[in-house]
């Protein structure tokens, strides 16, 4: 495979697929305790900003042009191996989610090339043969359900013995977001969670959560958070949150050095439940926290707020809206 780093010249792009997607919020886990048989289970929300966008056409050489080299070269390479592709195609990735954000870049640049490749050559895959190929959700199915659909989604986890199952976790419930409902992100670009072999490491090291907690955030999850979503309930879906997010954070603490993975943005997530906003925390590992807000006028009085607050943070603010669609694919 040749590598590639200046643009392309345009006579080379015979056929070209466009694929965008965004970034996704883990907001915690359902049940670590995995004593009935399943374990995990995650609560997602598709934003729409950061954002993969890239572009597959085919060419008379493989080509990569990324900032990332490397990494998407693998992925691509992987997906040629596997399904047996023997026509050269290039790609150009013209924008890519912050990697180990907490955002699921990893799985968000994996699908899109897999939709891209997909599409080109008209090979009539599912998101989740792709997520397979692509050895993509092998705890959470958050990302894979919002590549898909968009919204809030919940997967129901997979086997107790994930470790010989290769089975996607399903999504068992998707809903369209309240787009009065702003999301900001908290983004420090100077920490990094978990992520490959640290990330896996982490996962062995902690023993099972008991069965009470994960009993609770069920009930949580399907008797308070999932009707809100339906009845635009700003204030039952923020207790909901909260409890995921207290749980997620005491469970994690040994493996990230604390409730949460940055200072800095536990920080600023302290200030909020302060002030009274408690569906906030921490975007699966870290360091990027969130915190979504009952209406826009509440959302940009709090982020000026902060911008004060915490001016010499060096810390990142931004505010968006959920994102109620899959990824955008265009073949051209």
């Amino acid at each position: 495979m040749n590598l590639l780093s200046p643009l392309f010249s345009k006579e080379l792009q015979l056929q070209k697929v466009t694929v965008t997607t965004a970034a996704r919020l883990h907001m915690g886990f359902v049940d670590l305790n995995g004593s009935q048989g399943r374990l995990f289970g995650s609560l997602g929300l598709a934003l729409q900003a950061p954002i993969t966008n890239l572009t597959i056409f085919k060419s008379e050489k493989t080509l990569i042009d990324a900032k990332n080299l490397n990494y998407v070269a693998k992925i691509v390479e992987n997906f040629k191996n596997q399904l047996k592709i023997s026509i050269n195609f290039s790609i150009k990735v013209e924008e890519n989610i912050p990697e180990h954000a907490g955002l699921g870049s990893g799985t968000q640049m994996a699908l899109a090339i897999g939709a891209g490749i997909n599409a080109l050559f008209d090979l009539n895959l599912t998101t989740a043969e792709l997520a397979a190929i692509s050895s993509r959700g092998r705890r959470s199915g958050v990302g894979i359900g919002t590549f898909e659909q968009g919204g809030l989604v919940l997967d129901g986890g997979r086997s107790a013995h994930y470790q010989n199952n290769q089975r996607t976790p399903p999504i068992i419930a998707r809903h369209v977001f309240p787009q009065q409902w702003p999301v900001l992100l908290i983004l420090d670009y100077h920490n990094q969670g978990l992520s490959g072999d640290a990330e896996l490491q982490a996962f062995e090291a902690l023993s099972n959560a008991d069965l009470a907690t994960a009993q609770a955030l069920s009930h949580r999850v399907l008797m308070q958070a999932l009707p809100a979503i339906v009845e635009h309930d700003y204030a039952q879906f923020s207790q909901a949150i909260h409890a995921l997010q207290l749980a997620t954070g005491a469970y994690f603490s040994a493996a990230q050095g604390g409730h949460y993975k940055s200072a800095k943005v536990a920080a600023v997530l302290n200030y909020l439940n302060q002030q009274g906003i408690i569906c906030a925390g921490q975007s699966s590992w870290g360091p990027t926290g969130f915190a979504i807000f009952e209406d826009e006028i509440k959302a940009n009085a709090m982020l000026a707020q902060l911008q004060t607050q915490f001016l010499k943070s060096n810390l990142h603010f931004q505010l968006m809206q959920a994102k109620n669609t899959g990824a955008d694919i265009d073949l051209s």
